[in-house]
């Protein structure tokens, strides 16, 4: 059996009720946290003992949450009510159910679903990884793999030997589609140029080094309509969470949105921009590692939760 790091064991716990309760109990969750010198802690109402929080740790009403020394969290709230950053002096911060408010019902509901999406996912990591590129380690996908995609601006992604080439091909019902060899770099936009990939048509996606296959996943796009539906649930978002949350935290519930409906892809995209601009933010990483466990990449979501791990860890800092 796999062992939980404690701030994994933290957030575990957040899922510890049946999901139908937890998703209404949820009031606010946290998306960015930087230790510093501090620590982030979490009490239950009535409970005596403050413990470790964690990123993308879901809190019930009720629950307070604190900082100390320099240490900060960022929260997102339920309902319209934006984000919240404690720190030291705001400390404890009390969680609050959010106000009845019917004009932006649906986008509460998102919101809530994503915030519940991430409190029911275990974390688990089975020991420190030392090393994020090993170079014993077999070519993967990365992304597409499996589930749904957008139908704009697919780019698949891989992970090999430095040095190597590869080939992808894409295979669809009546044979394949693109096929492109030579490749370096771990990535390549789906081609302006390439046939048109058909809406709700299962396809294989294909990586060869050499002649050999060395991996091959499945994913499906979406049509205009369920991706339109899904663009006006994300602008929802937005709306409810208000204009003054950061990059991160937005990105967070952006995922969230994305993932819970299946699209691992596309919420990938999203978490790896945010990371790009804030690499040292450990909700980040860890929601990365979400998606590769839920994607069948266990060491590369092994990694992810490391990363995350040492973010919020004294060795980290």
């Amino acid at each position: 059996m796999r062992r939980v790091t404690a701030w994994l064991v933290v957030a575990v716990l957040g899922a510890a009720a049946p999901a139908g309760a937890q998703t209404r109990d949820v009031g606010a969750m946290i998306t960015e946290i930087k230790p510093g010198r501090g620590r982030i802690e979490v009490r239950g109402p009535q409970m005596p003992d403050w413990r470790p929080a964690g990123p993308l740790l879901a809190l019930k009403v009720g629950d307070s949450l604190r900082a100390t020394d320099d240490a900060t969290a960022v929260v997102v709230l339920a309902g319209r009510r934006g984000s919240v950053q404690v720190d030291a002096a705001r400390s404890p911060f009390v969680v609050t159910a959010p106000p009845a408010d019917t004009k932006l019902q649906k986008a509460y509901l998102l919101l809530e679903g994503s915030l519940g999406f991430f409190g029911s996912i275990p974390r688990e990591t089975s020991r420190p990884v030392l090393s994020t590129r090993s170079v014993g380690r077999p070519p993967v996908i990365l992304s597409p793999r499996g589930g749904l995609v957008m139908p704009d601006a697919l780019t698949f992604e891989w992970q090999g030997y430095q040095f190597a080439r590869y080939a992808l091909r894409v295979v669809g019902p009546s044979g394949v589609v693109l096929e492109r060899s030579g490749l370096t770099g771990g990535r390549l936009a789906y081609p302006a140029d390439a046939p048109a990939l058909v809406f709700g048509t299962p396809y294989t996606l294909q990586l060869f080094s050499g002649q050999s296959r060395v991996d091959e996943v499945h994913f499906e796009v979406v049509d205009r309509q369920r991706a339109d539906d899904l663009r006006r649930d994300l602008r929802d978002i937005d709306q409810a969470l208000g204009p003054d949350v950061s990059a991160s935290s937005r990105a967070v519930m952006q995922a969230g949105v994305l993932a819970s409906g299946g699209f691992h892809h596309d919420a990938r995209r999203v978490v790896v921009a945010a990371l790009a601009a804030d690499v040292d933010q450990p909700s980040l990483h860890a929601l990365l590692g979400d998606l590769y466990a839920r994607t069948g990449l266990p060491r590369e979501a092994d990694e992810a939760y490391e990363q995350a791990r040492a973010l919020t860890s004294p060795a980290g800092r």
